[in-house]
């Protein structure tokens, strides 16, 4: 492979000197984990916290693609999102009696 203009430095498998012990070969990145139980907790949220969260979130799209109020907002997603009443019949009957 040829060699990049912007790369400098020998990469240290073309520097037969070092042995791979050596503190220069030890790996430059360090992975830190997550810093208090915050984030354990967030991985069990409640489906209601869930739900609010994401109804938040829509109205604020909604809101700000629409150039309408957070309130307007939140009251179409309440429309958008609530649930569906259950029908006797299902699509495909309802496409053959049409």
């Amino acid at each position: 492979m040829p060699r990049l203009p912007f790369n400098t430095t020998p990469s240290p498998s073309a520097s037969p000197a070092t042995s791979p012990t050596s503190p220069s070969s030890t790996p430059s990145i360090v992975l830190h984990p997550a810093s208090g139980s915050a984030s354990k907790q967030e991985l069990y949220k409640s489906k209601d916290d869930v739900a609010t969260a994401y109804r938040k979130r829509y109205a604020q799209y909604l809101a700000s693609a629409f150039n309408m109020s957070f309130e307007a907002a939140l009251a179409e997603a309440d429309v958008q999102l609530a649930p569906r009443r259950s029908s006797g019949m299902s699509e495909a009957e309802a496409m053959r009696i049409s």
